[in-house]
């Protein structure tokens, strides 16, 4: 089975089997560069979209040596919004059936359901209630009443429409999506996690996710429109380098445990103060300390001193999680996170990201890498792959649902239509 996750720095692509103990082994990885053709969820070149999810597939199917006829897809984007709804029916016969199952999937879905928009349900997203009692699979059970909770996140169709468009292009079928904080949950948290309560921070190019598990259930879910990207412009105005070279002294360098100390040693005096970076008042811990610079503008100092990096990188950073926190508290989720708040994707891995995150979220923080998987390529095994893992993890989820009967083969794309298309078979036929 193969996935793809649209990143808008990198399309990355994962082909997987399950093995008859269960284990999940990945074959192949393939990835190409998306800058310019994907920006936070949503295709804004297509020919450029599909020509790299085409060499990414390439890649990884080259790798893995086989081909694969459909592809699972992580979705997400701007105006996203996200829900977490019931629906209940009554079980036919005190039995639950797919037919049960699926009409309580649609009166999930019928209030928010609206013209130009694209639901997205997942099976990893759903728990289960007879007699409000929870069972992990309700097909078959005898019981009289039926209840479904489930996350639900409504998108812009053209964001799904165009992935559906990248994906048939290369000659393969769109099997499943998967909203990708989800994703990045089934990717790097442990079954503790997930049970005790855990929010994770997939922090990418240009988005960053947010999910928050507990007792196995998604408490909520975000799309922030900023990540790494923004670091990256801050460092390339305030130093006058290219975006290259900030994104290399970004990674290179990252924030200073010299500067995190002393600022954390500061907060006091600046709370009274009015704020302000502790250089203001004391100068810089080491004037000396300078980084060499390859692409300064003509006209600009070939050298910068390192506080100059750590108070851009600084005040970006803080302004990010500061947002987090916010919308934790405000949301009620912060008292969930008894496992705290877990850090993965590509701008996790900068240098303290971890230690800053602690100091703004005042809980524990780590950085998550992708789990549950087996012989995993070693350029999966970074952060960045979190999401396209917790795809894959989705997708053998959807295949073993298919199987049992839980939800329809072809997929969330024809369920809504199936669903219709069975009413209108049992009134009037």
């Amino acid at each position: 089975m193969g996935v793809a996750d649209f990143g808008s720095r990198t399309i990355r692509v994962l082909i997987a089997r399950s093995g008859a103990d269960g284990i999940i082994e990945v074959m192949g990885c393939g990835a190409a560069p998306a800058d310019g053709c994907v920006s936070q969820g949503v295709i804004q070149d297509l020919k450029a979209a599909k020509t790299a999810l085409k060499e990414a597939l390439m890649l990884a199917e080259n790798e893995a040596r086989r081909h694969v006829s459909s592809l699972f897809c992580g979705v997400h984007g701007k105006n996203v919004e996200t829900f977490i709804r019931e629906g209940r029916v009554q079980a036919a016969d005190h039995r639950v059936t797919r037919r049960q199952m699926d009409e309580a999937r649609g009166n999930a879905e019928r209030d928010i359901q609206t013209p130009g928009t694209h639901i997205i349900a997942s099976v990893t997203g759903e728990q289960w209630y007879v007699d409000d009692l929870p069972v992990a699979e309700p097909l078959g059970v005898r019981g009289q009443a039926l209840k479904l909770r489930t996350h639900l996140a409504r998108i812009p169709a053209f964001i799904h429409e165009n992935i559906a468009s990248c994906v048939e292009a290369q000659g393969r079928e769109l099997e499943d999506v998967v909203f990708l904080p989800l994703a990045s949950a089934l990717g790097c948290l442990t079954p503790e996690d997930m049970e005790l309560g855990a929010a994770v921070l997939d922090m990418g190019r240009r988005t960053t996710s947010l999910a928050v598990v507990r007792d196995g259930q998604v408490l909520g879910t975000n799309c922030f429109e900023w990540g790494g990207y923004h670091l990256t412009c801050d460092v390339a105005a305030g130093l006058h380098v290219s975006f290259i070279e900030a994104d290399e002294l970004i990674l290179e360098y990252g924030l200073s445990s010299e500067f995190l100390s002393a600022q954390a040693e500061h907060e006091a005096e600046e709370d009274e103060e009015g704020g302000g970076l502790m250089y203001e008042e004391d100068g810089p811990p080491d004037e000396d300390a300078l980084i060499e610079l390859k692409t300064a503008l003509q006209g600009r100092p070939s050298a910068a001193p390192r506080h100059q990096l750590d108070e851009i990188l600084y005040a970006r950073a803080w302004e990010q999680m500061e947002w987090v926190r916010r919308y934790l508290h405000s949301t009620g989720l912060m008292k969930h996170l008894v496992r705290g708040v877990v850090l993965t994707g590509g701008a996790s891995t900068i240098e303290n990201q971890q230690t800053l995150a602690e100091s703004v979220l005042q809980v524990p923080c780590r950085i998550g890498y992708p789990r549950g998987l087996e012989i995993v390529p070693e350029e999966a095994q970074a952060p960045e792959y979190s999401a396209a893992t917790g795809i894959v993890r989705h997708a053998f989820a959807f295949r073993e649902a298919a199987r049992n009967g839980s939800v329809d083969s072809r997929g969330a794309i024809t369920s809504g239509v199936k669903r219709v298309w069975e009413g209108i078979r049992e009134y009037f036929f």
